[in-house]
């Protein structure tokens, strides 16, 4: 934030303080593709806030996905949150004058610990940890308090009927059509679970979006999705692989076992989980990841925010797909794809491929290597999008525009109730997501 930013804030935290305020210290927090995060400390003279504060400060990006709540609703749930006993942030206050900062903001005390993915995801097994986030679910499934919420709005159909509603919604708005999400919704249609209930949800409750500090939780962050759904939604995308980042084998969000994840909740639910729901719900977490992936990727393109992030997200939706068509397979339509017999272009690499593939080993392979943070996660996301536009360059799948005509009418197709869940479509899908894997992650294929 520049100079005059920060002025505007001092004046206005002062009002609110009843003394004079001073930042002593600003700066950017990682993650946070759709809202920012600052870490913001503040000395205050006289007041009811005198003294010295750690405070985060968080704002709405450029734009913004249309499932998130605003930041005065995600204050308000926060406020509720932190009654309930559940490990959260303390808010402090929110603004909603956008003449202050350009959008609506609210600040909560500086919470001790990390949520990076990587050391929780590759380091041993912490079980004590997922057991923790477990009874922490479980709190949080038991906030009540509607009157305070109404904002939110009750589902008028069961939980899994209102998803896919607003999922269809959101999906019609964006441009491509997807198939392989047009047979996943058909999919959680047909199988949708007999007996739903409704709590409140996190509904971002995965790895990333907790703190860890010497491998114990301190804080559930992220709360600009949370709403009434079906409690196996949250224990559904907490345990789906898409957010396991690398831990395939670990279903508690890669850093333990489901086991100690569902023996935490259940101390506290007093309630058993009912464990055959877990893959529906897994699939539903992997549409909807698709469905935010596919409004963050339109951020970019159609010029809303420029952010490398955002332009990388639309690359990990085939995966998805490939992942939901895997989980929902008809009996006997094994996949399992050879990398090395995907269509390939006969001719040698251009140069410019190669030199694209040099510069990406440098950046992946000595500069991150030297790097830590944030600075090392934008250097492996350079290097990856430097991987896919090699990829393309040298000709590895097709024409992008190619067989565009025909994902468009397979979806049509399915989304009418013309084609069934049948082994045929669901090859039909999977030959279409072979070229876009290639391009975008050629090694999931391979899983």
């Amino acid at each position: 934030m520049d100079a005059d930013t920060t002025k505007r804030l001092e004046a206005w935290l002062s009002k609110e303080a009843g003394g004079a305020v001073k930042i002593e210290g600003m700066a950017r927090l990682s993650g946070g593709a759709i809202q920012e995060n600052w870490r913001v400390q503040l000395d205050v003279t006289g007041g009811t806030w005198e003294g010295h504060h750690d405070l985060v400060l968080r704002k709405d990006a450029p734009s913004g996905v249309a499932v998130s709540h605003g930041r005065a609703a995600e204050f308000r749930i926060l406020k509720l949150a932190h009654k309930s006993s559940v490990l959260a942030p303390t808010p402090c206050v929110l603004c909603e004058d956008t003449s202050v900062l350009g959008t609506p903001f609210f600040m909560m005390h500086h919470i001790p610990g990390a949520s990076l993915r990587q050391p929780l995801t590759k380091g041993p097994p912490n079980e004590d940890l997922v057991a923790d986030l477990g009874r922490n679910l479980a709190r949080i499934h038991a906030i009540s308090g509607a009157e305070k919420l109404e904002f939110l709005g009750k589902p008028t159909a069961t939980p899994a009927d209102a998803s896919l509603a607003d999922y269809r919604h959101h999906l019609d708005k964006l441009p491509d059509a997807h198939p392989a999400l047009e047979w996943a919704m058909a999919w959680l249609r047909e199988n949708a679970p007999a007996t739903q209930s409704v709590a409140f949800c996190h509904r971002d409750f995965r790895t990333g979006n907790y703190l860890v500090e010497d491998g114990k939780l301190t804080a559930i962050l992220d709360w600009e999705f949370a709403g009434w759904s079906d409690p196996m939604e949250d224990i559904g995308w907490f345990t789906a692989k898409c957010w396991r980042f690398g831990g395939i084998d670990r279903e508690a969000g890669g850093a333990g076992t489901l086991d100690a994840f569902l023996a935490g909740y259940e101390e506290v639910s007093k309630k058993p989980v009912e464990r055959a729901a877990i893959p529906y719900w897994q699939v539903m977490a992997h549409l909807r990841w698709a469905v935010i992936a596919l409004q963050q990727a339109d951020r970019f393109v159609s010029g809303g925010e420029r952010n490398l992030e955002l332009a990388l997200t639309a690359h990990i939706v085939p995966e998805l797909e490939l992942e939901i068509l895997r989980m929902t397979a008809p009996e006997g339509n094994l996949i399992g794809v050879d990398a090395g017999e995907l269509r390939t272009i006969e001719r040698p690499a251009p140069s410019l491929a190669q030199l694209l593939d040099m510069a990406r080993d440098v950046i992946r392979n000595d500069l991150a290597k030297s790097l830590d943070g944030e600075a090392k996660y934008k250097a492996l996301m350079a290097a990856n999008a430097m991987a896919i536009v090699g990829r393309q360059i040298s000709g590895l799948g097709l024409d992008p525009t190619a067989g565009q005509e025909v994902r468009r009418g397979l979806a049509e197709r399915i989304r009418n109730g013309k084609a069934a869940l049948t082994p045929d479509i669901h090859a039909e899908l999977i030959i279409a997501l072979e070229t876009t894997l290639a391009e975008s992650n050629p090694r999931a294929l391979e899983r």
